[in-house]
């Protein structure tokens, strides 16, 4: 699939191809253009949070084997930076899911040698041999939790220079990944494809090219550890002062901008949907009484995270400010941009390895901006690692009625999303794997939920 048009290939045509070099030719892989004008139907499997170390990726296999997947759409993620046995640690690690290099990617050879460790998974290889792919990054391509001029996983007294480490990085990504590189000179990854006149799918970077730096709670965590009066007096201070300062920036300037008019020009194409890939979770999350899941044995740093997510709900504050509750006047003005610009806009993320589907209110208006299906993980944990002390969706129950705008949630599984697009409705599907340690895949959970578009007035909310 060519995100720039077709080119002189035909519009949505399937095509095959190969490579030949020194040790021979390749497997035959097989791709698929998009149409120009007139299209029906656009069918988009969702995947983020690729961890080799923590298990197969079956998510990854089972979506290459359906026919009726167009196009793969990846959140970020796709590989993990760090060191072996760090994260998983060398005990839950999966049999025979060995990272190189031992240490943490710094060096382009460092980042080369772990996407070629990721692509010796076969099921991986079958999904980019079967499928066309776009792809943005989150921050375990980079560094974790990266902004534009740092990162907390980047230590430049022993790291060196954080933006050459990002010129490296962002090669290897372009080097390995299927996809056109928008600008050569930049780290620009936000770009866009059209799928006929049904959909305009923007991809967007919210985690390097024009993010602030996260807010650091610690501080905040420390004021208000007596609760009272004052507790809310420090949370009305820090909100104030720092969380709603309308100067930070999650996507800059320049992408906001091109980021409207993406959203318009669709909108005057007269394309129903508007399909926003991006890497975080919109919504606000509130974490009420979770703590109760956690077991006996947590030790004091997982129960003191937990807590502090309790006691910063209860006041109105983020509890994971790396997502956009972190940035409340960037995410006003991505919602406006939405209600404002966009016939029905769907928003996609990841990050968090769990499963969100959330109805995201237009800022100042009785209607939905958009709808958010932020999928889980491949690979990676969720809240199931740290909060065992649950029945069969207990953890899920407790997060939807803390969070009335939670359509529906799964916090105990990995797995992948497809979302299925047509001039009447978005139907989506969340596929379940309940164990990724096995080698081999049982059949998974499917969940259906679905929502209809508006002519005017944006999308309707999800649907089970």
């Amino acid at each position: 699939m060519r995100e720039s048009g077709c080119g002189r290939a035909r519009a949505w045509a399937p095509y095959f191809y190969r490579f030949r070099s020194a040790s021979g030719a390749s497997e035959t892989g097989r791709t698929l253009t998009a149409p120009r004008e007139g299209a029906e139907r656009l069918s988009i499997a969702v995947f983020s949070c690729a961890n080799y170390g923590w298990g197969y990726f079956h998510a990854y296999g089972h979506a290459a084997a359906r026919e009726d997947i167009d196009l793969i759409i990846h959140t970020g993620d796709y590989i993990y930076e760090l060191p072996r046995n760090v994260y998983p640690s060398a005990s839950e690690t999966a049999p025979g899911r060995i990272i190189d290099p031992v240490t943490e990617t710094v060096t382009l050879h460092d980042y080369y040698q772990r996407y070629a460790v990721y692509h010796t998974d076969p099921r991986l290889l079958a999904l980019r041999r079967l499928k066309p792919m776009s792809t943005v990054w989150d921050d375990h391509e980079l560094a974790n939790n990266t902004w534009r001029e740092g990162a907390q996983n980047h230590q430049p007294a022993t790291e060196g220079d954080f933006h050459l480490r990002m010129a490296a990085a962002a090669k290897a990504y372009f080097d390995w990944m299927p996809i056109r590189r928008p600008d050569p000179q930049s780290l620009r990854i936000y770009r866009s494809l059209d799928w006929g006149d049904l959909a305009r799918i923007v991809l967007i970077d919210t985690r390097l090219i024009g993010r602030d730096r996260e807010l650091d709670l610690r501080p905040i965590i420390r004021d208000i550890a007596q609760g009272g009066d004052d507790a809310r007096a420090a949370a009305a201070a820090f909100r104030a002062q720092s969380l709603d300062d309308p100067n930070r920036s999650m996507l800059g300037p320049a992408q906001e901008a091109w980021f409207a008019g993406e959203l318009a020009g669709s909108k005057q194409r007269g394309q129903p949907w508007q399909i926003v890939a991006q890497q975080l979770v919109v919504a606000d999350q509130r974490a009420e009484n979770i703590t109760r899941f956690l077991p006996p044995e947590t030790g004091a740093g997982g129960r003191a995270w937990f807590d502090n997510g309790e006691r910063l709900t209860a006041l109105g504050l983020p509890w994971n400010p790396d997502a956009w509750a972190g940035y409340p006047p960037a995410r006003t003005r991505f919602l406006q941009a939405c209600a404002e610009n966009a016939n029905n806009a769907v928003i996609l993320g990841g990050d968090t390895h769990n499963c969100w589907l959330n109805n995201l209110a237009a800022p100042g208006a009785n209607r939905l901006a958009a709808i958010e299906f932020a999928g889980g993980s491949v690979g990676s944990p969720g809240m199931e690692r740290s909060l065992r002390n649950a029945a069969a969706g207990e953890r899920e129950a407790a997060m939807q009625a803390a969070n009335p705008q939670l359509a529906f949630c799964d916090v105990t599984n990995r797995g992948y999303g497809v979302l299925s697009f047509t001039r009447a409705a978005c139907e989506a599907e969340w596929l379940a794997f309940p164990d990724i340690t096995a080698p081999h895949a049982p059949a998974p959970h499917i969940t259906r939920i679905a929502s209809a578009p508006s002519a005017n007035a944006g999308p309707g909310g999800w649907t089970l």
